[in-house]
């Protein structure tokens, strides 16, 4: 029993000898570092179809300009009246940003855009037009080939 009560102690004392502080508590009422040091981004989309009865997918890529890693995804943002997506509390600095649209439009855009603090970067984005494919819309033109125009390229004898 000695064995194993003096196991444990020195098992609890190594473990708070080699423990690191954790994050301490923020007090209520104060921002951290991180939301204080951010800005806005606002990606404007030019008139995403003719109608809007439907729904497309765009992925936002942020990575950091000096190669330190990209950020994490964890939000979903829905465009707005505006045909637009504003994405908040981005953290200051240059970032290349890439952004593929899934759906309708399938275009992929890449630019570099530098996050300045409590500033609003805005961002234009013109996306190809695209059309809706429905039955009605396929168009087959007619074909009328020419029989006197082809060539014998070779004759099987």
């Amino acid at each position: 029993m000695k064995q194993i009560t003096l196991y444990l102690l020195s098992l609890l004392i190594s473990a708070a000898a080699f423990a690191t502080p954790g994050p301490a508590p923020k007090p209520a009422g104060v921002a951290s570092k991180a939301v204080v040091n951010a800005g806005t981004v606002r990606l404007q989309f030019n008139k995403i179809a003719a109608n809007d009865d439907h729904q497309d997918s765009v992925l936002v890529i942020f990575d950091r300009f000096d190669h330190t890693g990209a950020g994490v995804v964890y939000e979903v943002f829905a465009t707005d009246s505006e045909h637009g997506i504003t994405i908040p509390t981005v953290p200051d600095g240059k970032y290349f940003v890439t952004v593929i649209c899934r759906g309708l439009h399938t275009d992929r855009t890449e630019m570099l855009v530098t996050v300045k603090s409590q500033k609003s970067e805005k961002v234009k984005i013109k996306l190809e037009d695209a059309e809706i494919f429905t039955k009605e819309n396929v168009k087959i033109p007619a074909y009328n080939p020419s029989y006197s125009d082809m060539a014998i390229l070779k004759s099987s004898k």
